[in-house]
């Protein structure tokens, strides 16, 4: 017994062209997910900096009222600088402390940048230190 192959005329399945551009459109997809994968890595550094500067500057304000309480005079008006170790990077905290229209009140600006990268944009905060 003999097997025939039946032949019934025209072959079914994709051309040439259409798997050229089905290629084309999965190469485009594929791009286009790899950059914005990239630009989400890029957006959550960022991200981790800023939260580290935050509490960096948030600590920074916090040790200038802790020590205000021990001290009977006011906090004394100038600049400081100095690097601080956190989150295994090294960071720059500058200290502004200025005068206002009262005595025992002053104006303390803390901005945060990181050491290691230059025209890195500060992230700062203010607060005022009292008397009490």
């Amino acid at each position: 017994m003999t097997v025939r192959a039946f032949h019934t005329g025209r072959v079914r399945g994709f051309t040439l062209l259409e798997l050229l551009i089905a290629v084309a459109v999965f190469a485009v997809v594929a791009v286009t997910v790899y950059t914005r994968s990239g630009d989400t890595l890029v957006q959550l550094q960022v991200l981790e900096q800023r939260t580290m500067a935050s509490w960096i500057a948030q600590n920074e304000l916090a040790l200038a009222r802790i020590r205000q309480v021990a001290n009977p005079e006011p906090v004394a008006i100038g600049s400081r600088s100095r690097k601080v170790l956190m989150g295994g990077r090294d960071w720059t905290v500058s200290v502004d402390v200025t005068g206002t229209s009262h005595a025992w009140l002053r104006r303390v600006e803390v901005a945060v940048t990181p050491a290691d990268v230059r025209d890195a944009g500060a992230h700062v905060v203010v607060g005022f230190i009292g008397r009490y």
